[in-house]
């Protein structure tokens, strides 16, 4: 219920699963991924049941994220260290981009070599999806085009 206000449908899901945290959490099952737990609104005051029971038992402890070793990041479908919607993009004086997503985090191009984005669309049109690879670097990848870029969290 507290997911119903989120219009993009593909927000909505990940929301909801991230709402599950509670029951995940009692049925001893791994924890929902942060920027889905991330996305479900603060309950009301006159919440539902599973809201009240969800706030009467103790927070669940964040596992540690494992990092991809070298060969898994290279042979492997490693799941996205983020995902969500463009908040806002700009460009720096060196060609640079820098995008905010809608869970609040910012990232830097910092291979421009590897090529200057076009976006044209309003910055919500655009999924982002953020892939940790190997050595510690992560690349930036948004749905409407299969292209990459490596970035740098900013905050």
């Amino acid at each position: 219920m507290r997911c119903g206000g989120i219009q993009d449908d593909r927000v909505w899901l990940e929301c909801v699963y991230g709402a599950q945290q509670p029951m995940r959490s009692r049925l001893a099952l791994p924890p929902a991924p942060e920027f889905q737990q991330r996305l479900v609104p603060p309950a009301s005051a006159g919440g539902t049941s599973a809201a009240i029971r969800s706030a009467a038992s103790p927070p669940a402890k964040p596992v540690p994220r494992r990092k991809p070793g070298f060969f898994e990041s290279l042979v492997s479908d490693v799941p996205p260290f983020a995902q969500s919607r463009m908040r806002s993009y700009s460009q720096e004086r060196n060609g640079a981009f820098v995008v905010t997503l809608e869970n609040g985090q910012e990232w830097r191009q910092t291979d421009v070599e590897g090529g200057i984005v076009t976006w044209t669309r309003k910055p919500s049109a655009y999924l982002v999806t953020i892939r940790q690879g190997s050595f510690g670097s992560y690349t930036l990848h948004t749905d409407n085009t299969p292209r990459s870029y490596r970035v740098e969290r900013v905050r």
